[in-house]
């Protein structure tokens, strides 16, 4: 009986963490270009304590991102060396503008 609970239990758990995922999911996905790059942006900018400056620098380049990426998603591209691409030139941009000690933290 004891290990009947626990599997409904942790069945319940499991339904309840795929449910959240899947609501998080819906809102993200219904979210326009801009609203996208200003959310990443404020969570880059509460986590790596960026300037006003290099805010406006790595909204742009967020916002680029997510363009890239829309349009290579929709176009049907998946070809895993363009998107790893992609991601290399958003990195390489992100540390034009980040301080050594922001960099750092961007590692971890």
């Amino acid at each position: 009986m004891n290990k009947k609970r626990w599997i409904i239990g942790i069945a319940a758990v499991l339904l309840t963490v795929f449910a959240v995922k899947r609501i998080a999911w819906y809102r993200w996905s219904h979210l326009s270009i801009e609203e996208k790059a200003g959310k990443i942006t404020e969570k880059m900018a509460s986590r790596f304590h960026l300037t006003q400056e290099q805010k406006g620098k790595v909204y742009a380049l967020n916002l680029e991102k997510i363009q890239t990426f829309e349009t290579a998603r929709n176009s049907g591209h998946r070809d895993r060396a363009q998107w790893k691409q992609l991601r290399q030139t958003w990195k390489d941009g992100l540390r034009e503008v980040l301080t050594p000690e922001q960099q750092q933290k961007m590692r971890h």
